[in-house]
């Protein structure tokens, strides 16, 4: 569903900001920003403010997420079954060992990492970059996710501070918390510093942040390897305002491209300016299918040769497959494999679990363990049996999680009269001790089950209790019979009422 919704979501953000209508400044990259940089005023007098969203995801409410579709339905379609979708994607649900946990207050929630996050920021920032129109002209200002950049042409003390106080009113009227920061001559935005009394530019890297490439003799495709210098050139030029900057930055880049086996020098490439690249061409979509086979050293057979060479052979010219299956519309890009640090980690922590799973008892006190080192165990069907002078009783039981807590859970009943109701096994114990007739009781584990997952037709685990109800053959057993016709409480965690 989060899919789905990264979909419409982006397609509705595109319409936006292609329309007529609209000149909100959204940014997707570093090359948007430094278009708007290079059209912006600049000069003696002008400057920066830069202010960033607090926590942007999760401040996002379900009413500022309306307000910003209600936006974007002035200048695109959005349909009820749209909305539905967008909204139905910002239902959090938090599992913990099986079982749901509640939020304090609502289910609604953009969470980071989440499919359509990002697109959803990016939504709620058109919306909130349109409310800023009232205090600004749209093209001065703009915002990526939750950092944002406004140029001011002629700027002063009292004008600045006023502008900061608009700002920050504009955004905690939504229930937004910003940090604002003014009057800068030169700012640090995304990978890029710009200036604005000169009108400069260069690549912008993090004091502690140290280029790393792979080496050049990894195990990777021979492409990588072959043009990883060249876009490495290409990205500093592109954020250089000249070969002046580019030669200033290039340095680090340079001496981490040596550490990994490569000589190729680093030269700036000249920004071609051609008027017809400014003309809207007409893109020509290709439904592209995609064969990404892993890429190894160790594979001597050319894969890509042999795949081309079958696709020719099946689906010759004259074929009826032929429009779907050639050349053009089949292409072949190798993958690369994991590498031994993610081996490495997936192996330990592989074995952690086998390590975790393999720890079937916590007691303190191994010998006396309700059920023979093995009170860990989940997922299982278990057995009591009451013993006394002159009745053996039986009681069948089950538990999703780990024996012991089932086992705490008895005990409890067993000490608080209040709790004597909870179940027929403590009903029984309960009447014994009123009776001081001496009781004995033992544990055993009948079967194992596989809990409820979602998607499942039945409980299995449910099933198998109900099972060893029906072929129980104690004349004394302690379930009732009609609790096989219980219907199954496991399912009822998967259920979205239970999280709000």
């Amino acid at each position: 569903m989060g899919k789905i919704s990264k979909k419409i979501t982006d397609d509705k953000i595109t319409e936006i900001l292609s329309s007529i209508n609209t000149s909100l400044n959204l940014w997707k990259n570093t090359a948007q920003v430094i278009e708007w940089f290079n059209t912006s005023p600049k000069g003696e007098k002008s400057r920066f403010i830069q202010f960033d969203i607090v926590e942007f995801y999760p401040s996002i409410t379900e009413q500022l997420l309306d307000k910003a579709i209600d936006f974007a339905s002035q200048y695109t379609t959005i349909s009820e079954q749209d909305i539905n979708i967008i909204k139905h994607a910002k239902n959090s649900l938090l599992f913990h060992h099986g079982t749901g946990w509640e939020k304090k207050d609502r289910t609604f929630d953009v969470t980071m990492g989440s499919y359509d996050g990002a697109e959803t920021c990016e939504l709620v920032g058109l919306y909130m970059l349109h409310q800023l129109q009232q205090i600004m002209p749209p093209h001065l200002i703009g915002l990526y996710r939750d950092d944002g950049l406004a140029m001011i042409p002629a700027a002063n003390g009292p004008k600045m501070d006023k502008l900061r106080k608009q700002i920050g009113s504009v955004f905690k009227k939504e229930g937004l918390k910003i940090t604002v920061t003014t009057n800068l001559v030169e700012v640090n935005f995304l990978d890029v510093t710009l200036n604005a009394v000169n009108g400069r530019y260069c690549p912008y890297r993090k004091p502690n942040d140290h280029p790393l490439y792979i080496n050049a003799q990894s195990n990777h495709p021979p492409n990588i390897i072959k043009q990883l210098p060249k876009m490495i050139t290409k990205r500093l030029s592109d954020i250089s305002c000249d070969a002046e900057e580019f030669n200033k930055a290039k340095g680090a880049y340079e001496q981490a491209l040596r550490s990994s086996g490569y000589d190729e020098k680093m030269e700036y490439i000249e920004k071609t300016r051609n008027p017809a690249d400014s003309k809207v061409r007409r893109k020509r979509t290709r439904n592209i299918i995609w064969y990404n086979p892993p890429y190894s050293l160790n594979v001597t057979t050319n894969i890509g040769k042999k795949f081309l060479w079958l696709l020719a052979k099946h689906f010759p010219r004259g074929h009826r497959l032929n429009k779907i299956f050639n050349k053009n519309t089949v292409k072949l890009s190798y993958s690369c494999l994991p590498n031994v640090s993610t081996i490495l980690n997936s192996t330990r922590s592989q074995r952690t679990v086998e390590e975790k799973e393999d720890r079937m008892c916590n007691c303190r006190n191994k010998a006396k363990c309700p059920i023979s080192g093995e009170c860990l165990k989940t997922a299982v069907v278990y057995e009591a049996t009451l013993q006394t002078e002159e009745t053996q009783y039986q009681y069948i039981g089950l538990t999703e999680h780990t024996f012991k807590a089932r086992y705490n859970a008895h005990k409890s009943s067993f000490n608080n009269e209040n709790q004597r109701l909870s179940t027929e096994l403590s009903k029984k114990v309960w009447e014994l001790k009123e009776q001081h007739v001496p009781y004995n009781l033992k544990w055993t584990i009948l079967r194992h089950g596989q809990p409820y997952r979602g998607g499942m037709r039945a409980c299995d685990l449910c099933l198998t209790e109900k099972l060893c109800i029906l072929t129980s053959k104690n004349e004394n057993l302690l379930n009732k019979r009609r609790e096989i016709l219980n219907k199954c409480r496991h399912m009822n965690k998967l259920l979205l009422k239970k999280c709000l």
